[in-house]
């Protein structure tokens, strides 16, 4: 089991451990070397809605990709520098435009 509670509570990482501080954790974990951040914990006391979070956006996002056609704005390549940080952004965002599929257009307008 790992004890967030505890690696959150670390005074030789975080300043001032045990006082309330929402951002506390921001920034990128190259800012505090050696830190852990944790948001929702792992083992037996892991977020409960984790696995249904990620099924719903991955339904979403299938959803999205089935229902819509995508095209990127302008003709320049993709730019695919990572950006900074425990999450998997790029450093450059993706712009993309969507419209309705025919199929779906026609389908829609005679349910209703």
């Amino acid at each position: 089991m790992v004890n967030a509670w505890l690696i959150h509570g670390d005074p030789s990482i975080w300043e001032d451990p045990t006082e309330f501080k929402p951002g506390m954790f921001e920034g990128s974990s190259e800012e505090k070397e050696g830190s852990k951040f944790l948001p929702f914990g792992l083992g037996r006391r892991a977020c409960l809605g984790a696995t249904m979070g990620l099924r719903l956006v991955l339904l979403a996002l299938g959803s999205a990709v089935q229902w819509f056609e995508w095209e990127k704005v302008g003709s320049a390549k993709v730019d695919m520098t990572p950006g900074t940080g425990p999450d998997l952004s790029k450093a450059t965002s993706l712009e993309a435009l969507c419209s309705p599929r025919p199929d779906l257009t026609k389908l829609l307008s005679r349910l209703s």
